[in-house]
């Protein structure tokens, strides 16, 4: 059991340090136009990390891993317009259960992640589309110590450049919709460890239909994500670039007029320089 325990440690940190955004966290009219007035939107996320994988996609190391986090986000649009769009903000603050990568000796108990501040949110809408440009900063809120067990934070400072889009092909939103959400992360120096991470290139999508069913509408397709280091790291071990996919079904339906639920099932592939697993995410939306 040590054994194991040191092995995926080590193959832990033959792996780049990632960036704070956890991909697949919009899926399914991701991009959709927001009315006027506030929400509050919670993301519980069940992940796991099962296969360390090298620059080649070798499997290294087995850490058998099964992690929570909970992301309560608070957002507000107004009436105002810039350039044609309306203008919002929003506030995600995290708890989570494990280190942001991979260690199989980290505690267990929850704790303050990185919390995430969106000062800049536009949104706009045609017949066929809606579409959206956000500016976001990440903050090191987390705690962090290098080597810590207890760290639910990443010790670095982020900004987050956003744009998406969902298109309508039949114009109507009770119908076919195609979306994506298209984020560059640009990853600061980890104090503690002069690490600077590359930054990351990530690209939330989702193909889906409304489906009316014994007179309730539901909201079902498939939804993906993709993500790829853009800059190679600086600092700590030399080391190749990591990358990794996933993919699964998702269904979303509104309760009444003030809540909505939504469940996303991915399994990761493709993996290169980082953790595989798979996701669930069991999402719910509350609107005044």
């Amino acid at each position: 059991m040590a054994l194991g325990a040191v092995s995926v440690v080590r193959a832990a940190a033959d792996n780049p340090v990632h960036g704070h955004y956890p991909p697949g966290q919009t899926g399914l009219r991701g991009a959709a136009f927001s009315q006027p007035g506030w929400s509050i939107t919670d993301f519980n996320r069940f992940f796991t990390n099962l296969e360390i994988k090298d620059e080649a996609g070798n499997t290294i190391g087995h850490a058998g891993e099964l992690r929570y986090a909970n992301i309560a986000v608070i957002s507000w649009t107004s009436d105002l317009q810039i350039l044609g769009m309306n203008y919002g903000a929003y506030l995600g603050i995290p708890f989570a259960t494990g280190n942001l990568n991979p260690d199989s000796t980290g505690e267990s108990s929850i704790g303050l992640g990185d919390i995430i501040a969106t000062p800049l949110a536009l949104y706009g809408t045609s017949r066929d589309f809606d579409y959206q440009l956000q500016f976001s900063v990440w903050a090191p809120s987390g705690e962090f110590k290098f080597g810590g067990s207890g760290n639910r934070g990443s010790g670095f400072w982020s900004l987050i450049y956003s744009a998406g889009a969902v298109w309508y092909p039949t114009g109507e939103r009770d119908g076919w919709s195609a979306s994506a959400v298209a984020r560059i992360e640009q990853n600061f120096q980890q104090t503690q460890t002069a690490i600077t991470p590359g930054d990351n290139f990530d690209i939330d999508w989702g193909i889906g239909k409304m489906l009316e069913v014994a007179g309730h509408a539901f909201d079902l397709g498939l939804s993906g994500f993709a993500t790829w280091q853009i800059t190679t790291q600086s600092g700590g071990a030399s080391m190749g670039r990591y990358h990794y996919y996933g993919v699964g079904p998702e269904i979303g339906t509104a309760i009444d007029r003030q809540w909505a639920a939504r469940v996303r099932l991915q399994w990761e592939f493709g993996t290169e320089n980082a953790a595989q697993g798979n996701n669930i995410w069991l999402i719910i939306n509350y609107q005044p």
